[in-house]
Order: C-alpha cells, then structure tokens, then sequence
C-alpha cells in the first residue's frame, strides 16, 4: 500500500477494522521489501502479532501523516517506522505509539569488516559505499572511516553506488585499474556482486588478486563466485528488541530503546586466501 495510491477509495478512506493485535509499519521505497521488515514481520509472528505495512514516497511530512492517519483507521494499536529519518516529520499520535525500529549495528558491522581487511595485511581498504544521502550508507561508510584513521591506515576516495550489483559492477570497473587495491569493504553484497563481475572482466581473480567483505548476508552470498565474507545483522532478534518496546508503551510503561543488535562477521572464501597465491 502506498500513500501515492490513496484516491477516493484508497486507505484514507477504508473502513475502521479496529483489529486487535495488529501492528502499523511505515516504510519507504527502500525499506519494503529489505531485511529489517523481514525481521520485524518474523518477530510479530512469533509474538502473534498481524502486520499493516503503508508504504510512503520520500520524507515529505504530508506523505508521513497520510501514512499514520491510513493506520489509525486499521485500528492499529502502535506504529513503527523503519527509516528513522522519517520520525522527524512526525507529529506525536494520540493513544497510538510511535517508535522507530530497533537499530542494527551499521557501525560495528563495517568496522569489524575493514579490521579484517587490515589484518590481512593490507595497507589500506578501499570501499564502495551505498548512496551518500542515506543513513544506513553513512553509517557504514564512518565505521569504514573511522576504523582506517584509527589504524593510521591511507582513505582511498569513496566509489558509490545504489545498493544494486549493476552499480557494483560500474565501481568495480573504475577500481580495477586503480593501482593497488587489494581489499575492498562493500556496503552491501548485491553490489559486491557486481564487482565480482567487472574484476573477473579485468582479469582479476577474488581473493587472489584482491579480497572483498560485503554487508548484510543476503541469502545468495554463500554460494557466490567465490563465497562473499560479509557482515550479518540478526534482524529478528532487532525486531523482537522493537515489539518489546513496543509493547510496553501500548500498556503505558515507558520504555527506552536498548542499543544496537550487534554484526557479526560471517568469513567465506572472499578473504579467506592471502594476496598473491
């Protein structure tokens, strides 16, 4: 559902349900179909939880609240937004609480992947970033950084793309003749996928030639060409940590949100060789 398709008999206009049990989620174009909604929708069923999603166009405020007023009238008994961005449009909701969701740990994520680069030996990591007005790519894009400053350790320039492999493989063309990369920290594994494809073009091999660690342990990643090292976020467990809170503030407890569900470094074949053999 989409606040772009509510016309005289979309969502602002559907009847009251006034359903118990059933959870608001607000998303964007991003954020549906990705792991944290996966997550979440796990973590309510376990709890037996139904799941309204509305998913909303950019950040603009109207777009926001046409997005809470549709869930109110689905008799939602809390909303949870996943882009936190989109909290700051918000206005408070009467008798209907609003949190962002649990977050994940972005930073840790990339920071525990550029220090395995570097205990491989390498000089430096290089990264190829998501798009730079996002939250979760600047996230992950400071933890690269500030685990290279930290170290005392050269920062390549940022190669970006969009999350897709078809950007991954455009990034991957321009880092192939540059002199000297041989680590390289993907803020996703889609597009380390694509840079599979444009090193093997350039005649490079993973890992002989240069080793590559991605973010999120999508599905696939195990059985790429060759298996990707990455970084895997426990989205249930986020997603649990949100309903929890939740939870408390339907029944009037106040309930802060906990920290960030801590990364964990999954390593395959991508990393596993050293330079050179």
């Amino acid at each position: 559902m989409s606040v772009d398709d509510a016309g005289p008999d979309g969502p602002l206009r559907a009847p009251v349900l006034h359903r118990r049990g059933t959870l608001g989620v607000i998303a964007t174009a991003a954020t549906v179909t990705g792991p944290v909604l996966h997550g979440l929708r796990a973590a309510a069923r376990e709890q037996g939880y139904e799941v309204s999603v509305f998913s909303v166009t950019g950040h603009g405020g109207a777009a926001v609240m046409a997005a809470v007023a549709g869930l109110r009238l689905q008799g939602v008994a809390g909303i949870i937004v996943l882009d936190a961005r989109l909290v700051a449009e918000m206005a408070p909701v009467p008798g209907i609480p609003l949190i962002p969701a649990a977050p994940t740990g972005q930073y840790d994520g990339a920071r525990r992947a550029t220090e395995h680069l570097l205990a491989l030996g390498h000089p430096t990591v290089w990264h190829l970033g998501g798009p730079e007005d996002g939250p979760i790519a600047r996230a992950r894009e400071r933890g690269w950084r500030e685990t290279l400053e930290r170290h005392g350790a050269e920062i390549p320039p940022v190669v970006r793309g969009d999350w897709s492999a078809r950007s991954g493989y455009r990034a991957g063309q321009s880092l192939a003749v540059e002199p000297g990369v041989g680590a390289v920290f993907s803020a996703n594994d889609h597009m380390a996928l694509g840079l599979f494809a444009a090193f093997a073009e350039a005649g490079m091999q993973v890992p002989r030639d240069a080793h590559v660690v991605g973010f999120d342990d999508v599905p696939e990643a195990a059985y790429f060409a060759p298996p990707l090292t990455t970084v895997r976020q426990d989205f249930v467990a986020a997603g649990r940590q949100t309903l929890a809170v939740l939870e408390a503030r339907i029944d009037g407890v106040p309930a802060p949100m906990r920290g960030s569900v801590e990364a964990e470094l999954v390593v395959r074949e991508s990393s596993r060789c050293l330079r050179g053999v």
